[in-house]
């Protein structure tokens, strides 16, 4: 019996001793069969809006000053449409500070009424080139801000634009003279006229769009205006 248990305690100790000298097996980690690639999803660019304090164009206009100015003008044409031409220089200046301001911040929500608002001054120049300011016009807002709210609206402002006044369409005061630009200035050139495309349609704008393409496609305008700041 004796014998026996020591047998049994030499066997044990033999394979403790070989358990102990086995290297343990190191599981490598496990690698990712597809990579494990990380996608980088492109982020949309942010928009901004212009600040009420800065200032745009040659004559460094604010965008509370654009917008005035168009109505103010508009108001003196309606008030002596034969003085109309004394607010020529003033809404080509205008134009120029919107072209200004829609390049460095094409995604203000402000832009579009505002080059509505210049469309709209245009309708009141019942000349040849009051008409193609119109229609050069509204090819610009449709162009650049095509899905924007305003464009119904704008685009009946540019079938009803007209070279014959009101007045003289109806035949009110057909004893008087008809209503004429004075001081022989006229309008500065608005560009080529809209080329007519198949269907009726007009061709893009003939002022160069300002508005990168992925904001055009991605414009989505509000029925309010954001505030600036």
């Amino acid at each position: 019996m004796k014998r026996l248990i020591a047998c049994v305690s030499l066997v044990a100790a033999a394979t403790t001793a070989a358990m102990s000298s086995t290297p343990a097996h190191t599981t490598a980690p496990h690698a990712n069969a597809k990579g494990a690639a990380t996608k980088t999803v492109a982020k949309a660019p942010r928009c901004k809006v212009a600040p009420a304090d800065e200032y745009f164009g040659k004559l460094k206009m604010s965008i509370l000053g654009i917008r005035n100015t168009i109505k103010d003008q508009g108001l003196k044409v309606d008030v002596d449409p034969d003085k109309a031409s004394t607010t020529f220089n003033a809404i080509a200046l205008t134009e120029d500070a919107i072209h200004d301001w829609e390049h460095k911040y094409p995604c203000d929500t402000w832009i579009p009424g505002s080059i509505f608002a210049l469309e709209h001054y245009y309708t009141k120049i019942h000349t040849a080139d009051g008409v193609k300011h119109v229609h050069a016009v509204f090819a610009w807002l449709r162009h650049d801000y095509p899905k924007h709210r305003l464009i119904a609206g704008a685009r009946q402002e540019d079938g009803s634009a007209s070279a014959t006044s009101p007045a003289m369409a109806t035949g009110t005061d057909a004893g008087a003279p008809p209503a004429t630009v004075t001081g022989g200035v006229g309008l500065p050139p608005p560009g080529p006229p809209p080329a007519t495309l198949p269907g009726g349609q007009a061709a893009p704008t003939p002022y160069p769009g300002t508005a990168p393409a992925s904001v055009v496609n991605a414009q989505q305008q509000s029925a309010t205006p954001k505030p600036h700041h």
